[in-house]
């Protein structure tokens, strides 16, 4: 796919689950994925996640309080620290950013068809 990957294809039914520090379908977020009203069973998955090189734009799906589902997306990027150790930042080199676009895209263009699918069943 030209160094972009679906890596999550698969919905886990996140009820009752929303994205602290994330803003709505087409934004980014700092923040992670906090379960409210989680239970152990229920796996803290991202519904859908795609990858360009170090870049990644991450789907949450969340159920509100009153019953209705919502996609939070999530975008970051990893690199390796001194200790050769994983992290991870939301910060963007300026070779990131039109990976990031790319992502963003292909993320929004996932939640409305998400929703489409969602008014025709």
């Amino acid at each position: 796919m030209n160094g972009l990957e679906s890596v999550y294809g698969r919905e886990y039914g996140n009820k009752g689950m929303a994205a602290a520090g994330s803003l709505g379908a087409a934004g980014v977020g700092a923040g992670g994925l906090a379960g409210e009203n989680a239970s152990a069973a229920i796996p803290n998955m991202p519904d859908k996640k795609f990858k360009a090189g170090p870049v990644t734009a991450t789907v949450w799906k969340a159920i509100s309080p009153k019953g209705s589902a919502y996609f939070n997306v999530q975008l970051g990027r990893s690199y390796k620290d001194k200790e050769n150790n994983w992290k991870s930042t939301s910060s963007l080199r300026e070779n990131d950013v039109p990976k990031a676009m790319v992502l963003l895209q292909k993320a929004y263009e996932y939640v409305i068809s998400q929703a489409t699918n969602s008014t025709l069943n």
